[in-house]
């Protein structure tokens, strides 16, 4: 169990969509809002920021989100029932490297 999933079980606005691990750093994609939600935002384990950005509209965005912070070769590892998110994290970052 790593420190964020205390953060999200308890958490009605978070939903957790994909994990991505960098030697000792652990980033979270979350839906945020309700569960039909399309905004997501890029947490930390402690469910801060993990920079200044507002919840973003899509995966593409996180995708983007992701590659100006270097963080787009690290692999996104499924979290949760629904696996479909991470994998379509992971085909954009593919796209873009």
């Amino acid at each position: 169990m790593t420190s964020g999933d205390a953060f999200f079980q308890g958490s009605q606005i978070y939903e957790p969509v994909a994990l991505l691990r960098q030697g000792d750093e652990i980033l979270y994609v979350a839906r945020v809002g309700m569960k039909a939600s399309r905004q997501f935002m890029i947490l930390t384990p402690t469910g801060e920021p993990a920079w200044p950005h507002e919840p973003l509209g899509s995966l593409s965005d996180v995708g983007w989100a992701l590659r100006a912070h270097a963080w787009h070769l690290v692999p996104p590892e499924p979290v949760g029932q629904d696996v479909q998110p991470a994998k379509t994290l992971a085909r954009l970052l593919a796209e873009r490297a």
